[in-house]
């Protein structure tokens, strides 16, 4: 008996620390899985993922207000699209390919490091109803066709960023991109991009407008793109609430350096609503793309319906138009019928 005491009493002394190293430790995620059927030729129908993800985060009080802050994030499936398939640097294609950093914040905001979604992105973020679905206005599903340029709403693998308090609502965020990759033969160091935003949420308004420049596109789009070089961008967002109904608008202008000579430029706009009535939201979504001698256009209608606090069911469908001579016409739609948990 006394032996076994004195076992558990050894046992505790050891794992008593260990514990309470890790205890502020949280687990948190997304699982959305959904059936899906495409027009896209080849492709039956099938369970897709879209953009599950897992993520620890935690922080530490370091006394008088400040506390140290880290995340490690990865998604399940591995889906590049999103976030880029050239992407180096923190996390790359494996274990931590979202965002992961570490930083520090206190009342002056939070300073981070390593990879992180820009600025940019996180603007409009709040005005995208379909996220994770077939109708996310990134193309993600529907290739070819995205509302805003992922060139430039970008998770970037090696940045630095500052993301201030809120002042009444207002609030500011800012990021500079460093991979220390040599661009179009340039071996000089050199800053990737600059991401600045600002942002006002009070009460049923949230407007956003952001400004970014990157210097050589193609490593944001592609890794064998070599069309590209300097990119800015800066788009403009507003969302308002009026009773069960939300409305939101978004547009963004693209200004892109060629290679060969010369710019292109490319606007885009898009218009989408939520109706909430108890356990059921309807959505739609519409918006258009004017670059140069190549138009496109993007709709989406769905309906989600809350099982809980974590869990929704949804239906989504997505219809595009590349603009393209392709045997399609250049049109691919397609719908999802899943399920979303987060924890």
């Amino acid at each position: 008996m006394k032996k076994s005491l004195l076992t558990l009493a050894v046992a505790g002394a050891f794992a008593a620390p260990a514990f309470a190293a890790t205890s502020n430790v949280e687990v948190y995620g997304l699982v959305t899985i959904a059936i899906q059927d495409t027009n896209v030729s080849g492709v039956g129908l099938e369970v897709v993922d879209n953009d599950s993800r897992i993520g620890f985060k935690g922080s530490e009080d370091l006394g008088g207000g400040l506390k140290a802050i880290w995340q490690i994030e990865n998604g399940i499936s591995n889906n590049a699209k999103k976030s880029g398939t050239a992407n180096t640097g923190i996390g790359g294609q494996s274990l931590a390919s979202r965002n992961t950093f570490v930083g520090l914040s206190g009342g002056f905001g939070t300073l981070l490091m390593g990879k992180h979604d820009t600025p940019y992105k996180m603007s409009t973020g709040p005005l995208d109803p379909f996220s994770d679905t077939i109708g996310d206005y990134n193309g993600t599903i529907l290739d070819g066709v995205e509302l805003v340029m992922k060139a430039h709403d970008h998770r970037s693998p090696a940045a630095v960023a500052y993301l201030s308090p809120s002042w009444s609502g207002l609030s500011f965020a800012a990021a500079v991109i460093a991979t220390n990759a040599q661009a179009n033969g340039n071996s000089n160091d050199s800053i990737d991009a600059v991401s600045v935003s600002g942002t006002y949420k009070n009460g049923p308004l949230y407007a956003s407008l952001a400004y970014q420049s990157v210097e050589d596109a193609d490593r944001f789009v592609s890794s064998t793109s070599t069309t590209l070089d300097g990119s800015d961008a800066w788009k403009a967002g507003i969302g308002y609430t009026i009773g069960a109904a939300k409305v939101g608008f978004v547009y963004e202008n693209v200004d892109t350096d060629l290679t060969a000579g010369g710019s292109a430029e490319r606007d885009s706009w898009l218009v989408n609503g939520v109706y909430n009535m108890g356990a059921i939201a309807l959505k739609a979504q519409y918006g258009q793309v004017d670059a140069g001698t190549v138009d496109q256009d993007l709709w989406s209608i769905g309906a989600d319906y809350t099982l809980s606090k974590r869990t929704v069911a949804y239906l989504a469908y997505g219809s595009g138009d590349d603009g393209s001579s392709a045997s399609n016409g250049g049109d691919v739609s397609g719908w999802n019928l899943g399920m979303k948990h987060s924890f």
